[in-house]
C-alpha cells in the first residue's frame, strides 16, 4: 500500500510518516508540483498540512481551488482512501480565519468522490504550550477558561496512521488526548510541571486562534479516539529528549 502524506514535512506529518514506514509500508513525504506523478499508484492520501493564514474572501477562495484541485488530482489518480486532518470545534469557531480554512477543506474533502475519513483533532498539547511560550516575558499570563482535551502530537500521529490502515469512514471522527480540562488550568498545570513560577489568570475574553471559545467547542461529542499520553507523561518525555 503507497501513501502519500502532505505536510509529512510538518513535525505532525513526520511523525505519520515514520509510523507508516516503521509497519513497512512505502510512504512519499509532499509532492510540491510532481503531485499527479507522486499519486501514480498511492492508495492512501493523508492530508496534514497546515492551512495558510485567510484574513480576506480572495485568500480563502484561493484555498478552496487548491482544495478542489487536489480532490481532482485524487480522484484522477483513483486513490482509494483520502484522509484529512480536522480540528474540533470547526463548525463554531467561525470567526477564525484558521477555523473557516479548516471547515472548508473539512467540506470539500466529504463532498469529494474518493471515499474519506476526517479526523477532528483536539488542540495539541505542542499547541498549548506554545501560550506559554509566547508569552515568556509576562508574569501573568491571560488564558481561555474554555474545557479543552488536547492530545499530543505522537498520539494523533498514530492515529492518524491507523486511519490509513482502516477502511474510510465516510464522515468524520472526533480525536482528542486522556484528559478534559479548563485550557487556563491546563497551561497553569504544564507551567507548574515546568517549575515555571508564573501565574495563569483565567479569561474567557481571550481568543484562541482569533476566536472567542465556548464551553463545548474544543472537546468531543461523542465517540471519540483517544490518546493515552497525560500531560505529566508529555512533560517528562519532553525533558529527555
Amino acid at each position: 500500500m503507497k501513501v502519500l502524506v502532505l505536510g509529512g514535512c510538518n513535525p505532525l506529518g513526520k511523525r505519520v510518516v515514520g509510523n507508516l514506514r516503521q509497519l513497512g509500508y512505502p510512504v512519499l513525504a509532499d509532492a510540491g508540483p510532481q503531485l499527479p506523478a507522486a499519486l501514480h499508484g498511492a492508495e492512501v492520501l493523508i492530508d496534514v498540512r497546515e492551512p495558510p493564514e485567510v484574513h480576506t474572501a480572495d485568500a480563502l477562495e484561493g484555498w478552496a481551488r487548491a482544495c478542489r484541485q487536489l480532490n481532482a488530482a485524487i480522484a484522477a489518480a483513483a486513490v482509494a482512501h483520502h484522509i484529512a486532518l480536522s480540528a474540533l470545534g470547526v463548525q463554531r469557531l467561525q470567526g477564525s480565519g484558521y477555523y473557516q480554512a479548516i471547515a472548508l477543506r473539512e467540506q470539500l474533502v466529504l463532498a469529494g468522490n474518493t471515499p474519506c475519513t476526517v479526523l477532528r483533532a483536539a488542540p495539541l498539547y505542542e499547541s498549548l504550550a506554545q501560550l506559554a511560550h509566547d508569552s515568556v516575558a509576562d508574569t501573568v499570563l491571560a488564558i481561555p477558561v474554555a474545557p479543552v482535551q488536547p492530545v499530543a502530537a505522537e498520539d494523533l500521529a498514530m492515529l492518524v496512521a491507523d486511519a490509513a490502515l482502516a477502511q474510510p469512514l465516510a464522515g468524520c471522527m472526533d480525536v482528542a488526548g486522556p484528559q478534559k480540562m479548563a485550557m487556563a488550568e491546563w497551561v497553569q498545570q504544564y507551567l507548574r510541571l515546568q517549575g515555571d513560577p508564573r501565574m495563569v489568570l483565567g479569561d474567557a475574553d481571550v481568543p484562541y486562534r482569533g476566536a472567542l471559545l465556548d464551553d463545548g467547542c474544543l472537546v468531543p461529542v461523542g465517540p471519540a479516539r483517544l490518546g493515552r499520553t497525560t500531560l505529566a507523561a508529555w512533560v517528562c518525555k519532553s525533558r529527555a529528549m
